[in-house]
């Protein structure tokens, strides 16, 4: 059976997967370089450069209960750090936003307590603040501004606490707030404008690549009408050219003829139907003088919330022990309790079954006892 012209339009698929939040490389976390291993390595490199500073300064005469706090806070904001850039979520989820925020304070707290008090050590606070610092930035740039503010104002509670209890002169705290303060505001601005003009080149890639495969869609569709036209061109341009000189035709070419039209009608009138077992059971049936009417009341663009496979294969089986009378076959338009129905008349009896979706998603067929269909 000739391919013949078919109305049917193809619709370019919507992005994949992607779209979702950390998955693609249009994603804002993709964006940011956030699952680069440079990120990684930089940060490793700010807990490198806190223990080179500690190694270069002074040694301290530390009880065993400081040394122990000073390793332990320093781990602890080892641990804030890389959590911080674990993961590509845009935003980071609040649950691991919460934990870089406490661990990372508690941590620096600690450091910070470790330290004995005195005038040659100002610069032994700044350092575990610093780390923390740079971890709130990386808040900011992952989408958890607010919570990276409320780690600055935890800052400034624990410069109070080392002021009040801990003996530490104001020159030495008020400055680990203030060079926080220094690091956090143009991340903040940055990000302020920087997040909005990604989202805006996210929603310009995608565009694109809509675009493009739209246009891809556009070729094959007239790729594939080409071949049809050409096709179809083969099958009737030989009847065309008889009938110009008079030729008279067989049967058999009268109903090879039939067919095509049959087949053309059913192309533009019931294109949801238009599978290959389904053409070839139509035209079987139809040589056998089965009546063969196929419709497709649905939009042009609908593609309907079930596979149209359980469907031809029900209508399939159906013109398959037809012999004579005629066949009906709709699908109906989404909306419906039914999705599809299917009409056999014989002469002398009529028969008509629907089929719907149930509950479980599963396709159902059921007699109607309405009667057959009118067309």
């Amino acid at each position: 059976m000739a391919q013949a012209v078919t109305a049917t339009v193809r619709r370019a698929p919507h992005p994949s997967g992607d779209a979702r939040p950390g998955r693609g490389p249009e994603t804002m976390a993709e964006m940011l370089g956030l699952g680069r291993p440079g990120l990684r390595v930089a940060v490793g490199a700010v807990m490198v450069a806190y223990v080179v500073v500690e190694l270069f300064l002074p040694r301290l005469d530390l009880s065993f209960a400081q040394l122990t706090a000073m390793v332990v806070g320093s781990i602890g904001l080892a641990a804030s750090l890389c959590l911080a850039t674990c993961g590509v979520d845009d935003p980071l989820s609040r649950p691991a936003a919460i934990v870089v925020v406490c661990l990372g304070a508690a941590s620096g707290a600690v450091v910070w307590w470790s330290i004995p008090v005195g005038p040659a050590n100002w610069v032994r606070p700044s350092a575990p603040m610093i780390a923390y610092a740079v971890a709130m930035c990386l808040l900011i740039v992952r989408g958890r501004a607010r919570w990276a503010w409320l780690g600055f104002v935890l800052v400034i509670g624990l410069s109070c606490v080392a002021v009040a209890a801990w003996g530490w002169r104001p020159g030495t705290a008020v400055p680990v707030a203030l060079r926080m303060l220094a690091a956090m505001v143009p991340a903040s601005l940055m990000m302020l404008y920087v997040r909005p003009l990604l989202a805006f080149a996210r929603v310009l890639d995608r565009r694109e690549v809509a675009a493009v495969q739209a246009s891809a869609a556009h070729e094959a569709t007239l790729i594939q009408r080409r071949a049809q036209l050409d096709a179809l061109n083969e099958e009737v341009r030989p009847f065309l050219e008889r009938l110009s000189v008079g030729d008279g035709f067989s049967p058999g070419e009268v109903m090879r003829a039939r067919l095509v039209e049959a087949e053309l009608r059913d192309e533009v009138r019931g294109r949801g139907w238009m599978s290959q077992p389904v053409r070839d059971a139509a035209a079987a049936a139809r040589e056998r003088g089965v009546d063969v009417r196929l419709f497709d009341d649905r939009r042009v663009d609908a593609r309907g919330g079930v596979a149209d496979g359980p469907l031809h294969a029900e209508l399939v089986a159906v013109l398959t022990r037809a012999r004579r009378g005629g066949v009906t076959a709709r699908l109906l338009p989404a909306g419906r309790d039914v999705v599809a129905s299917i009409g056999e008349s014989d002469g002398t009896r009529t028969r008509r079954r629907v089929c719907a979706v149930s509950t479980a998603g599963e396709l159902a067929w059921r007699d109607d006892t309405g009667g057959a269909s009118s067309d």
